[in-house]
């Protein structure tokens, strides 16, 4: 008997002009992975024996969808996930970024960038005056700032602006991306057949946005992904890789 339970690595890239894996990567652990076939179907009743049997069944189309649940919370997966592009920042300095006019004591003014040092806060007198670091407090990691006190040492011309130097970090925008076409590769093995080797290839699959990004929660997040299975043109009808997909058993 040949009973089948998947655990594997699951690699997922862009394909090139020619509808070939362009570069794949691998996402980290996926505690599942489905692939989902139907076809929609016409069928046709007779209408000669009084009971209006089905005596034809013709296909109509022919389907395929996809389903993973990503865990790892790296660049590759957010960009899929969100739609997004993900930028590695490199460390670097800013001159004169403006806070809002006026500023409000105790409220949190994020800074363009993350990972700061070397803040410093000015008035837009000429010459500026720079307050003293006593008068705000800085969240460096985060990149962000409240102002303690604003009159102190002033009278101070608004808006105030920030210097600082900042770190390396990634960042991902959201819906920057147009309806992301990638190859999906399974390469794992069959625990319930002395981990025999397989793999599964699905050529063109049109993924998704996540549903749902669960931030505060007392579980791992999770990146619930879906999409269509799209037939690649590429390919021949009767070729030995089909239009959708394969599975090899090795």
């Amino acid at each position: 008997m040949a009973y089948f339970s998947g655990q594997g690595r699951v690699y997922i890239g862009a394909r090139d002009a020619a509808g070939n894996p362009a570069g794949l990567t691998f996402v980290g652990n996926v505690p599942e992975l489905k692939v989902s076939l139907s076809v929609d179907t016409i069928e046709h009743q007779e209408a000669q024996s009084g009971q209006r049997l089905t005596d034809l069944q013709l296909i109509k189309t022919k389907k395929g969808e996809f389903a993973c649940t990503l865990e790892e919370l790296i660049p590759v997966n957010l960009a899929l996930a969100l739609y997004g592009h993900s930028t590695q920042v490199t460390p670097g300095t800013v001159t004169g970024e403006a806070l809002p006019n006026p500023v409000t004591p105790g409220h949190l003014y994020p800074l363009t960038m993350q990972n700061v040092s070397a803040v410093q806060v000015q008035d837009s007198d000429s010459p500026p005056k720079t307050l003293p670091a006593s008068q705000y407090s800085v969240n460096a990691k985060h990149g962000s700032l409240v102002i303690l006190d604003a009159t102190t040492g002033g009278p101070y011309t608004e808006p105030f602006t920030v210097d600082y130097a900042f770190g390396a970090a990634s960042h991902t925008a959201m819906f920057t991306q147009a309806l992301p076409e990638r190859w999906i590769r399974f390469e794992g093995l069959n625990t319930a057949d002395a981990n025999r080797e397989v793999v599964i290839d699905l050529y063109r699959v049109a993924i998704n946005p996540a549903k749902e990004l669960s931030i505060i929660t007392d579980e791992l997040l999770k990146f619930e992904l879906s999409g269509q299975v799209l037939a690649d043109l590429t390919k021949p009808v009767g070729g030995d890789l089909g239009q959708f997909g394969r599975l090899v058993l090795l």
